[in-house]
């Protein structure tokens, strides 16, 4: 099994877990879904309220960032790994989010993150030479490459007073 299939394995079980931040159908329209679901022979788990009303509740809350995480999806495909997809939307959906993104994907560690990020976008790890946090990082390096088409959510990092957090080491 590639490493991407495995990732994407991972976030699907974390995902059907409940344990994951994603909404409904991880935020992939209903074909890139089937498609996931087909690739993988995943068979989608029995309902469960909780976690179905958790994911339905996060549908709502990023409907209206949808355009923004639509873009963010395009930038990652730029730098993600052969046969990884759909990763790029999934990572760009679960960076909605409201925690570091190895939680809102579900992983146990930011550790484990990094290691997703190595097999799936090995470009963007290769740019985050200063070990910045994941979403810092993507709209940090979007702002700067946007020339102000992009409202930036990143701090202005060199300036920043939490600047030893973002660029901590991996713990």
């Amino acid at each position: 099994m590639k490493p991407q299939e495995k990732w994407l394995r991972r976030l699907l079980s974390l995902h059907d877990a409940g344990t994951a931040c994603f909404p409904s159908q991880m935020g992939l329209n209903s074909e890139a879904w089937r498609g996931l679901l087909w690739r993988l022979a995943w068979r989608v788990p029995a309902p469960d309220p909780q976690r179905d009303q958790r994911q339905a509740l996060m549908t709502e809350l990023q409907h209206a960032r949808l355009e923004e995480s639509a873009q963010l999806a395009a930038w990652l495909g730029l730098h993600m790994a052969e046969d990884a997809s759909p990763m790029h939307q999934l990572i760009a959906c679960a960076s909605m989010g409201f925690n570091h993104l190895w939680q809102d994907l579900g992983l146990d560690s930011r550790a484990e993150l990094r290691e997703l990020m190595i097999d799936c976008f090995p470009t963007l790890v290769v740019m985050n030479h200063q070990n910045m946090r994941w979403k810092k990082f993507f709209y940090r390096q979007r702002c700067l490459q946007m020339d102000g088409d992009l409202v930036c959510r990143s701090p202005s990092c060199d300036d920043c007073c939490e600047w030893a957090l973002c660029f901590a080491p991996e713990t």
